[in-house]
């Protein structure tokens, strides 16, 4: 009986390691997505954020844009906003790891026709398969 109880103690012990380290793997993974989001972000690499962008994404854009998008549409409203809000600056403030659904919050610094402002940005994240993919971007 003490052994059963030891050996049931040592495998819920693993058990609880096992997942804190996939605890820990997708927290790098979350924090590897919103990097690369930043980046693309501040670079304004449509290419490279759309690989983000899945089925449906919303957003809720400076410019009017609201409601949902396919990837290929979404792809053509961030080329077209960040054509016309050039980004001069982008970094997040707040980035939330929750499991099932994590998000950030920034700040979008851009020119437009020779004015220079901010904006406010928030992106919600939402794990399909194996890949983490944008359902919100919001920049007001």
């Amino acid at each position: 009986m003490l052994t059963i109880f030891l050996n049931t103690g040592i495998l819920l012990g693993q058990e609880s390691f096992r997942s804190n380290i996939q605890s820990k793997d997708s927290n790098q993974i979350v924090n590897s997505v919103f990097d690369d989001i930043e980046l693309s972000i501040r670079e304004g690499n449509v290419p490279r954020l759309s690989k983000y962008l899945g089925a449906q994404t919303y957003f809720s854009l400076s410019n009017g844009v609201n409601g949902y998008y396919s990837p290929n549409q979404a792809y053509y409203i961030l080329e077209d906003f960040f054509n016309l809000y050039k980004v001069t600056a982008f970094k997040f403030n707040q980035i939330s790891k929750d499991k099932t659904n994590p998000y950030a919050t920034g700040t979008f610094s851009f020119d437009n026709k020779g004015k220079r402002n901010t904006a406010k940005v928030y992106i919600s994240l939402k794990k399909i398969g194996d890949k983490w993919n944008i359902t919100q971007l919001t920049i007001n």
